[in-house]
């Protein structure tokens, strides 16, 4: 509660102010344009003001929520279970909502290959993580359409984004630190035992966003830690972080009846934080989605055979990723 203080407060007067200075800000936007480098500088400042106010929005029907359904008590009834609808339906508005924006914004194009993929049980879906916005492809491309209800695991530090903090936390998930601590792997068990007929679950098997310098600080403390073969495998994944079986793996476990969904995608990586979303990368870009399905019966069960596993299964991330960029 101590954190929403704080975050809720913050954005509601960052998005007023960007607001109510949106006459200087924009020609100022289109300004720093022209410099190189900052070639999407008034798009990125229409894509952040956006994205301010669908925070906003999210937060002031976050609370309705709350208001309306008469603080609801966690359990199975049905006023708790109105509650639940409400939010994943503004869930899903928020997330829909910021592709829209920046589909718009950018002019971005989207593919799919492998559609057929995302057809049967819901599934335990690994993606590819790369930058901001391929967070909304789970939900835009598989959870929306199919009405899955995705419960994701994410990282702690998301949490400082207040729509995320609030309704992430109604919602069946489950917010880790990266470390991997026992206690935290004891929650993503959790989460997935009793997750329902219609519930999905998520988990980024790298732990956070791609970026060169991460992945040589990664590779840098492994060297020392895994075989020489294997370390020659990581640094093949050129495009990747090496996965953190343990998530995965505690998933797994706790669901062995659930398929594998993988997610490779490509076009989103120019820009991987807010703050180079400038650099212009993102303008008329062509997003490329991948999916496919491994059956939970070619899941081995064995710990050892299933890092290997999920190991090939990075291999071949790694090479649909660079068909992707190829196409």
């Amino acid at each position: 509660m101590g954190r929403r203080l704080v975050t809720v407060p913050m954005f509601l007067t960052l998005t007023a102010l960007a607001t109510l200075l949106l006459p200087v800000l924009a020609p100022l936007c289109w300004t720093v344009s022209f410099f190189p480098g900052a070639r999407g500088a008034l798009r990125s400042g229409a894509f952040l003001l956006s994205y301010l106010w669908c925070e906003t929005i999210g937060i002031v029907v976050s609370g309705w929520l709350w208001l309306r359904h008469g603080l609801p008590t966690r359990g199975s009834g049905r006023r708790w279970q109105r509650f639940l609808d409400g939010n994943f339906a503004l869930q899903c508005w928020w997330a829909n909502a910021l592709k829209v924006v920046a589909e718009r914004v950018f002019a971005l194009r989207f593919t799919v290959f492998g559609a057929e993929a995302l057809d049967g049980p819901p599934a335990i879906m690994l993606p590819r993580h790369a930058s901001i916005a391929d967070t909304v492809i789970p939900m835009v491309f598989y959870a929306i359409p199919r009405q899955i209800r995705l419960r994701y695991v994410l990282k702690r530090e998301l949490l400082l984004d207040p729509c995320l903090d609030i309704v992430g936390n109604r919602l069946p998930n489950c917010f880790v630190a990266r470390s991997g601590a026992e206690a935290d792997i004891e929650r993503v068990t959790a989460l997935a035992r009793d997750a329902g007929p219609n519930e999905g679950l998520l988990i980024y098997p790298e732990g956070t966003r791609f970026s060169r310098g991460r992945q040589q600080r990664i590779l840098t403390g492994l060297a020392s830690r895994v075989s020489a073969a294997e370390l020659e495998r990581m640094r093949a994944w050129t495009e990747l972080l090496p996965p953190r079986p343990g998530g995965a793996r505690a998933l797994i476990k706790a669901a062995p009846n659930r398929d594998l969904l993988f997610c490779a995608h490509t076009g989103f990586e120019g820009a991987s934080h807010f703050r180079t979303l400038i650099n212009g990368s993102w303008i008329g870009a062509d997003i490329r989605i991948r999916f496919w399905r491994v059956d939970h019966r070619e899941i081995p069960t064995d710990e050892a055979e299933q890092r290997a596993f999920l190991f090939t299964q990075w291999d071949r991330m790694q090479e649909t990723v660079s068909e992707l960029q190829r196409k």
